[in-house]
């Protein structure tokens, strides 16, 4: 009996620790995935952020930073007069975030001095004037070590400033080249776009101080595929070009900047966002014409695009078919989630309620922000009895079917009777559910029904 003893008590050890473990079903439901919403947080058209406008289709705002403004001089950073000219609290109010891009050179039908005038007299005005195809401005020597160390503390400032507000989503690398596009025409008698072992150290500096996953470069290159940053294409639609840029993708490219070899970054978006702007080279209608349309929606799908603009068309803008393509288009864009089936169990011993939810993303893309999850159980009248939210992990979501489990705490005194749960995505701009779902179910503002069942 002595050596039974020992047995005995693990077995009941064990039959205790499975009866803690033990759940059983309460509901489990299958919910039909109905249309795609097209506008969203976190995915659609960008506008011009100078240029304030109401547009359902619109989730983000292209900021352009011009240093020669921001920092007139040295260390005295105008942020104030950026967030006015920009209109960053109206933005705000409106949900919409923020894509910043630093630009040093702008070409136009008058020379502009991008960079500050205390900088340019440091600098010795190393660079170039020009007056060529794309206009007229100034070229800065991106090799001058007086430029990369002004560089740097001006990163340094912008990611104090930036890099932890909810508003701000995404950065494109700007910097280098016309219109911070890493290109410069050298037909203008300006010198050659540097090499790697120059701009890797501009890409260092958003690095330093910005999440790599909020970065966007406009060309792959190895430092953006070993630290994951995410590619924007400012030709966006025009087949050729756009090919060509998802050949580079695929499989390296040599550059027509520097001659050297860049590596592809295929599957990026897995990690980071594609985004990018139209082609100016047509008008934007162009795009969703009947005739176009078909090789539109094929490269926005091979590019698995989270945002285009800020030349994207405007609600209204588009009439008939072109019209019904554009929200066609928009709703295909970044992510687009919903639960399928929500499982909700209670335990045996415990009478603690969990729900397992099975997400599917139909979209292009991960929603690149582990937002958290709203979940509310209600009774039959309708009122909340219970509320509380969980962490998701959106940012590795990519298109499929994604299972989460989920505890709800202190549900073991409910009292009996039939419940609903109710589930949404918190958007951290407002504090508040915010995201639509691709959801066929009972809808309260952004909450869905999951399931229903009875205690």
């Amino acid at each position: 009996m002595k050596k039974l003893l020992p047995l005995l008590l693990l077995g009941l050890a064990l039959l205790a620790a499975a009866l803690l473990r033990a759940r059983f079903t309460l509901a489990d439901a299958v919910i039909p995935a109905g249309e795609k919403p097209a506008a969203n947080p976190l995915k659609g058209f960008m506008a011009w952020g100078e240029n304030y406008r109401r547009d359902p289709l619109v989730a983000f705002a292209y900021i352009p930073v011009y240093w020669d403004e921001l920092e007139p001089r040295p260390g005295q950073y105008d942020f104030a007069a950026l967030e006015e000219r920009c209109h960053f609290a109206r933005w705000r109010a409106d949900g919409v975030r923020l894509v910043l891009r630093l630009v040093l050179d702008t070409p136009g039908e008058q020379a502009r001095l991008g960079l500050p005038q205390w900088l340019y007299d440091e600098m010795e005005g190393a660079g170039t004037w020009y007056d060529g195809d794309y206009g007229q401005g100034f070229s800065p020597d991106y090799t001058s070590p007086v430029l990369q160390a002004a560089h740097r503390r001006l990163l340094a400032a912008l990611g104090a400033r930036y890099a932890d507000d909810p508003q701000v989503a995404f950065v494109e690398l700007g910097s280098l080249g016309h219109w911070g596009e890493w290109h410069v025409d050298t037909d203008a008698g300006i010198e050659p776009f540097p090499p790697q072992s120059v701009t890797d150290g501009y890409v260092q500096d958003y690095l330093d101080v910005f999440d790599a996953h909020t970065l966007l470069v406009r060309r792959p290159c190895a430092l953006a595929r070993d630290r994951g940053l995410g590619l924007y294409n400012d030709s966006f639609g025009l087949p050729d070009s756009h090919n060509e840029w998802l050949d580079w993708i695929e499989n390296g490219y040599t550059s027509d900047q520097s001659g050297e070899w860049m590596p592809g970054m295929p599957d990026f978006w897995y990690r980071a966002p594609s985004g990018g702007e139209f082609s100016p080279r047509q008008e934007s209608g162009w795009y969703f014409s009947a005739g176009q349309f078909s090789t539109t929606l094929d490269l926005l799908r091979r590019s698995h695009s989270t945002f285009l603009g800020p030349n994207a068309p405007q609600s209204g803008e588009l009439t008939g078919t072109a019209a019904d393509n554009l929200q066609t288009f928009v709703a295909e864009m970044g992510y687009t989630l919903g639960v399928r089936g929500c499982r909700v169990l209670r335990g045996v011993l415990s009478g603690k309620l969990e729900a397992e939810l099975t997400w599917q993303n139909t979209g292009l893309a991960p929603l690149y922000g582990d937002w958290p999850i709203a979940l509310e159980l209600r009774d039959t009248g309708g009122h909340t009895v219970w509320s509380g939210q969980a962490a998701g992990s959106f940012s590795r979501w990519g298109p499929g079917t994604h299972v989460l489990r989920v505890p709800l705490e202190d549900t073991a005194r409910l009292p009996a009777g039939d419940y609903t749960l109710w589930v949404g995505i918190v958007d951290p701009l407002t504090g508040r559910p915010g995201v639509a779902l691709q959801m066929e179910a009972p809808r309260d503002g952004a909450l869905y029904q999951a399931a229903a069942f009875r205690i």
